[in-house]
């Protein structure tokens, strides 16, 4: 742990590591949800509540019915966001059951992030099934020009990097109370894998950013594709760990 981190927390025992439940190789240190979790589960919940479909106005009959049915794709991918963020953080605090200063503010930092982040999101995820459909599926919101649809993209990849540093954070403060928390030389591993993902995906968000303005006007709606690389660059990520891992086995 860096000198200069104080941090006042109460080692925990081996005897309550090894009753903890194990998922994915990892000791489960806090399956009881502290406040801060319940919290961030609230606030989570209400960020999908945020995205209602339409919050004004309900279908009265069956071609009002299907016109509000156009804006499901959008809907279903964006509740689906929320809920990868949400897991992730669930999974977090599972694993290390932290309830310190730094984790409440990183966590409520996050809360501010994703809510502000609900927006841009909608906004993306509208305009693209509309984009790729030719106008079939509606957007509720209007882009007059390239330059506005730059700042949405701004808007999206910051809100996105943002997501992606924070966990960044809470993985690297976990790792600092290694000893704290007892964590294995494998849970070790796993913790500084998992800091490697995030850096990965925080690189895609920052050529996302950069990409719309570096392109033509009219290339600026496929930069948001730049996106699609974070499944094979994860997924490359966690194959060459694993090996490594493996490797590091057979050494020792």
């Amino acid at each position: 742990m860096p000198k200069h981190e104080v941090i006042n927390l109460q080692p925990l025992t081996q005897q309550y590591v090894d009753q903890c439940p194990v998922e994915d190789g990892f000791h489960m240190r806090g399956m009881a949800m502290t406040r801060i979790e319940v919290f961030t589960d609230a606030a989570f919940a209400f960020a999908v509540t945020m995205l209602v479909i339409s919050i004004d106005q309900i279908p009265r009959s069956i071609p009002e019915l299907v016109a509000i049915s156009k804006y499901i794709p959008a809907f279903v991918l964006s509740v689906a966001q929320m809920v990868f963020i949400w897991h992730n953080h669930s999974v977090w605090s599972r694993r290390f059951g932290l309830e310190d200063s730094k984790t409440v503010f990183l966590s409520v930092a996050l809360v501010i992030t994703v809510l502000v982040y609900i927006y841009p999101l909608k906004m993306m995820f509208e305009g693209f099934f509309s984009w790729i459909s030719m106008g079939y599926l509606p957007s509720q919101y209007d882009l007059n020009n390239y330059a506005e649809l730059r700042l949405l993209f701004y808007y999206f990849a910051a809100g996105f990097l943002i997501i992606c540093l924070l966990f960044i954070a809470m993985y690297r403060h976990a790792l600092n109370l290694r000893t704290q928390l007892l964590l294995r030389e494998s849970e070790i591993y796993q913790t500084q894998t998992n800091i490697k993902i995030r850096t990965v995906m925080a690189g895609v968000c920052v050529l996302a950013f950069i990409a719309p303005a570096l392109v033509p006007d009219s290339w600026v709606p496929f930069t948001g594709t730049i996106y699609a690389l974070i499944w094979p660059l994860v997924a490359w990520t966690e194959k060459t760990r694993y090996q490594q891992w493996q490797q590091m086995n057979l050494g020792s």
